[in-house]
């Protein structure tokens, strides 16, 4: 008799959305409350902000470290954000996913675009590949949120809504978009989106 396999197929579950839109918060709950999971950690060459530590955050590197992968083909992606650059190692893909280990990660719409485009000459990664967009409730109630995160002043949030403006248009390329609510209902939203694809058929055959 022909059986389920004995091991759910692992997925890499991408997020992105405007900055402020919850991303980041969302990644770190599904790999605190799900099993088997991990965070991607990108590389940037931006600083670290305060608190943030390498290798956990992020890959923190010098352009000319970021230069050197560009050039040996290291990154799945990478993109120019603003004025710092942002990149995926395949390396950290590849390694756990065949491993059975889930990956979630969060990145800009050019980033997502990007792997989008790595995974038709990737197979295991277009397998697995599963990405979301969170649109703000509002652009009024998204430059409440970067306020009170206080880590912009007004001119940076003024370019983050400017930036925002423009990933909106990119949702239909997305498998997913919804409109976020609060941290709750939009937690209960990815996870349901999570469940149902580890257990889509063509996954698993």
């Amino acid at each position: 008799m022909d059986t389920l396999p004995e091991k759910e197929i692992a997925l890499l579950l991408i997020l992105a959305g405007p900055a402020g839109s919850g991303k980041t918060t969302l990644c770190d709950r599904l790999v605190a409350e799900s099993a088997n999971t991990e965070r991607v950690v990108t590389c940037t060459t931006r600083p670290p902000r305060e608190g943030e530590v390498n290798g956990i955050d992020y890959h923190f590197l010098s352009d000319e470290q970021f230069d050197a992968n560009v050039e040996s083909g290291e990154f799945l992606e990478w993109a120019k954000v603003h004025a710092n650059r942002y990149g995926t190692l395949k390396s950290v893909i590849e390694n756990k996913l065949v491993e059975y280990i889930d990956l979630v990660m969060n990145i800009d719409v050019q980033g997502v675009v990007a792997v989008q485009k790595a995974a038709r000459d990737h197979s295991a990664i277009a397998k697995r590949l599963v990405t979301v967009f969170i649109m703000p409730d509002s652009f009024e109630e998204l430059r409440r949120r970067l306020r009170e995160r206080g880590m912009d002043d007004e001119a940076e949030i003024d370019r983050r809504i400017q930036s925002a403006e423009k990933e909106i248009g990119a949702w239909k390329s997305f498998d997913y978009a919804f409109r976020s609510r609060s941290k709750e209902a939009d937690f209960e939203t990815i996870h349901s989106i999570w469940q149902a694809e580890k257990r889509r058929v063509v996954r698993m055959a």
